[in-house]
């Protein structure tokens, strides 16, 4: 069957076929690569065919050459036999060298004769393994299997990941008990009695991103909702999770190795193996190799020299000016921080992922089509490290690196908002007057995410 007929085929005839063949783990195959064995395995067939040919007439050859050999045996005893009576018929004279023939000798077979009626034996080949093509059915894994813990873990500085391992029927169970109708997931920043948020879940979420302000602090959460008494029912607490820093470490120790790129990695463990501590990095290995002298087949090191203005004119040159100066005010941090939030909290499976306080939507309806939309205001710039900031006349905490920004919520109206940067000495002064203006125009029902709480508005600033 050629593989025209094949693709002819549906995708079950061709798995039926592969069965037959004894191919397995290829019920995940595309229906292409699933025609691509198929064919493969009925080649080897049709060559193990020809071959198991050609040993059938191989074995067909010895069996009658045996046959002949017998017959030449039998006709050999038959022809000694009938020349034995003629000798006892007739008397002779027995020389007195001659010895009387052991008993049974005329029915005996010599070596020689069982070697040749078996020289043309062929040995038969091992038959080849089948495989047996098992078809598994495991199932789906279940969405949840109901064990209702609660985890929670640190993503990154400040934002924390809950996950909940509640199957619908107990998320419907647990609803129906709350006078509201809904699961609350509250959190809790270590040594503080009440919850610093309190985010309320759609039916369908399992999981939430939440953003939290401190970093290198710790965290708890726990799953719950209201009952009608008024207490809060706790279902379940989550164990403390630790948000990293995000500053940069205080280690500011850096190691250098040289790595050649015309010699691969497993040319180099070679090199190095009887040398290679248990449990340690290649990378670390060649550092401490590299530090005691060890002799490589290879330069090290690289002198550079200084780096020179000339260069960084040109580095800026091929990066672009304002990109350079930008990525240095932090505009790059900032807008790869919108992006990561954006992206991130639409996972939790509600719109509320949008506002940085977790809090939910409400206009958002269950089904049909829908639209929500705000803004938000971020300013940020840089100076000197030592230097003092202020916008609109209220101080501003600076980076160690100089760097600052400053979030805002942005209702519609007009605003002026004067960045003022004072040197350390005091003799120096440098203002900038920004001026921002917000008019929303909707068409149809558009609705408004909400923005957390501890957000000012310009105006209110």
């Amino acid at each position: 069957m050629n593989k025209a007929d094949l693709l002819a085929k549906t995708k079950t005839e061709l798995l039926k076929t592969a069965h037959r063949l004894g191919l397995r783990g290829v019920s995940t195959l595309k229906k292409e690569e699933l025609v691509d064995r198929i064919h493969e395995a009925q080649q080897r067939s049709k060559g193990a065919g020809q071959a198991k040919g050609l040993t059938a007439i191989a074995q067909r050859v010895a069996d009658a050459v045996k046959r002949r050999a017998v017959r030449k045996r039998d006709v050999t005893e038959t022809d000694e036999a009938v020349a034995a009576t003629t000798a006892r018929s007739q008397p002779t004279r027995t020389s007195r060298r001659s010895k009387p023939a052991p008993v049974g000798a005329e029915d005996a077979v010599t070596p020689a004769d069982e070697l040749s009626a078996h020289k043309f034996d062929v040995t038969p080949a091992p038959p080849h393994p089948q495989q047996v093509f098992q078809e598994e059915h495991l199932g789906e894994l279940p969405d949840a299997y109901g064990t209702g813990r609660l985890f929670l873990t640190a993503r990154d500085p400040h934002w924390l990941y809950a996950y909940w391992d509640l199957s619908w029927q107990q998320m419907a169970d647990y609803r129906g008990q709350a006078s509201d109708g809904r699961l609350l997931l509250r959190v809790f920043e270590k040594n503080h009695g009440d919850p610093i948020q309190t985010l309320t879940l759609g039916h369908d979420s399992r999981n939430w991103y939440i953003p939290v302000n401190k970093a290198a602090t710790s965290y708890s959460a726990e799953l719950g909702f209201w009952r009608h008494d008024g207490q809060f029912h706790v279902i379940n607490r989550s164990s403390e999770t630790a948000t990293p820093p995000d500053a940069v470490s205080s280690d500011t120790t850096a190691k250098f190795v040289t790595i050649p790129i015309d010699i691969s990695f497993r040319e180099l463990f070679e090199i190095i193996r009887g040398h290679i501590h248990d449990g340690e990095a290649l990378a670390d290995a060649l550092h401490r190799l590299q530090l005691a002298g060890f002799r490589f087949p290879f330069k090290l090191g690289l002198d550079l020299g200084p780096w020179t203005t000339d260069q960084t004119t040109e580095l800026e040159r091929i990066l672009g000016g304002d990109l350079f100066r930008r990525i240095q005010m932090g505009s790059f941090e900032i807008s790869e921080w919108l992006r990561r939030r954006m992206q991130e909290e639409l996972s939790s499976g509600m719109f509320s992922a949008f506002s940085p306080s977790g809090s939910s939507w409400s206009g958002a309806p269950q089904n049909g089509f829908w639209f929500a939309v705000n803004a938000e205001l971020i300013i940020y710039g840089a100076t000197e490290p030592d230097a003092k900031v202020t916008i609109d006349g209220k101080p501003v905490k600076l980076r160690s690196d100089g760097t600052f920004s400053f979030h805002y919520s942005f209702p519609d109206g007009q605003y002026k908002l004067p960045v003022v940067a004072i040197s350390a000495a005091g003799d120096d002064k440098r203002e900038a007057q920004l001026s921002f203006e917000r008019q929303s125009r909707t068409k149809g029902d558009v609705g408004k995410v909400k923005q957390p709480v501890h957000l000012k508005s310009p105006a209110a600033a």
